[in-house]
């Protein structure tokens, strides 16, 4: 595999990334542009990034799906003193139960 010729790879692919995503340029564009021109690793990489960017961005906006997190990560009970039964509390930290005496 070939070395990268590119001496500040960071510098240059950040602001490659920042013009992709519409955000302020680390350094005048003119300078990105000429950098671009010259450079053949840069110049792939922005390629690749493009090529990735809106699948990346799909991907980004898609919620996560949380169901396999949540199931049985908690024992929901609601006593019967909530629902007109029977109270069911051995020690209800619950400030709306109806079945703690009044202080």
């Amino acid at each position: 595999m070939p070395q990268p010729t590119c001496p500040q790879p960071r510098r240059w692919r950040l602001a490659a990334s920042a013009l992709l995503d519409g955000e302020p340029l680390p350094v005048p564009r003119e300078k990105l542009d000429a950098h671009l021109a010259a450079c053949v690793d840069c110049r792939a990489w922005l390629a690749q990034a493009r090529r990735l960017s809106p699948e990346l961005r799909r991907d980004s906006l898609r919620p996560p799906d949380l169901t396999a997190m949540l199931i049985n990560a908690s024992e929901a009970h609601i006593c019967g003193c909530h629902t007109g039964g029977d109270c069911e509390c051995r020690d209800c930290q619950c400030p709306t139960c109806t079945c703690k005496p009044v202080a």
